[in-house]
């Protein structure tokens, strides 16, 4: 005879190993590019922006992650009144540049409420947004998620501090707004070797399920959100660190960031990689990003060495 003691502790036992149990990928439309933008050039970013007629595309894309503890976002796509309201950014030099970097395909089904609630997922309910980094195209959602905690990295966050942010593409106008409940936090040492060479590390749910790692480059603060699951491969969001995963094994540089600091988060990427074989690198804006994340959350046998490292 079964106890239900017994199978509400198997239950927990079964929880406790995989509190994450589905990743999915939704799409805020999607854009088109400079090829330089994605591949790099030797022309400064301002000469390729106003001389290119090279166009590549990319989606918009954000991650909606089923929780044990409840729905977590990474990023919040874009929101479709960048395209529809004339104003939307407010300094002239940003509405002249805006329509020479990107070209913009979004409706108004394409706001982040409106594809959570296809999802049956309320946006009042999401109470923790990760942000990769503050672009407009990351952060467009968060007004529709009043009830979530924004964890953003304190060197992220110091850009709004400095002198004009908005030539970066961080508009304070969408990130400053009232009710927010942002909370930037500071990385954490560890003597995990998995982890050496990253600047510590931020273990969002407490669980080791899913970890915050400094991926600097494209801005000062980029993240990443590594997820590790038994019965998974684990999976590595970068944001915007790349276009496209094979970009970062490639050592190819996008047109935009710091030069250095990428090289140097690429690195640190590849030695992840080689000390989690199995390790699926996502780029927020890769058509592939769908994919991958399939082909990582497929059934697999539990690795032992995955469940002692956790």
């Amino acid at each position: 005879m079964v106890i239900a003691s017994d199978v509400s502790e198997r239950s927990e036992q079964r929880d406790r190993r995989r509190p994450v149990r589905s990743i999915d990928v939704r799409t805020t439309g999607w854009a088109e590019q400079h090829r330089e933008h994605r591949y790099g050039s030797w022309k400064p970013r301002l000469l390729w922006a106003l001389t290119s007629r090279s166009w590549v595309k990319l989606p918009i894309n954000f991650f909606l992650i089923h929780h044990r503890d409840g729905p977590v976002l990474f990023d919040t796509g874009v929101d479709p009144a960048l395209v529809s309201d004339p104003n939307y950014i407010s300094q002239a030099m940003g509405r002249f540049l805006l329509n020479r970097i990107f070209r913009f395909h979004l409706t108004a089904d394409d706001r982040l409420d409106a594809i959570l609630a296809r999802d049956g997922v309320a946006a009042r309910d999401i109470r923790l947004a990760v942000i990769s980094h503050l672009h407009f195209d990351h952060v467009g959602g968060i007004a529709h998620i009043p009830k979530a905690r924004l964890l953003v990295s304190e060197r992220e966050w110091a850009q709004l501090s400095e002198p004009h942010p908005e030539r970066e593409w961080i508009l304070r106008d969408h990130i400053e707004l009232l009710g927010a409940h942002w909370h930037p936090f500071a990385f954490q040492p560890t003597d995990d070797p998995i982890f050496a060479g990253f600047d510590g590390i931020y273990d969002v749910a407490g669980d080791g399920s899913m970890v915050l790692l400094p991926t600097p480059g494209h801005t000062p603060g980029s993240l990443s959100l590594l997820i590790r699951q038994d019965g998974w491969a684990p999976i590595l969001l970068v944001g915007d660190l790349t276009y496209e995963a094979a970009l970062l094994d490639q050592d190819t540089i996008p047109g935009t960031g710091d030069a250095d600091l990428l090289r140097a988060s690429y690195e640190n990427v590849r030695n992840l990689k080689s000390r989690l074989p199995d390790l699926v690198i996502v780029p927020s804006h890769d058509f592939a990003a769908a994919d991958l994340i399939a082909n990582a959350t497929a059934p697999r046998p539990v690795s032992a060495s995955r469940s002692a490292g956790r």
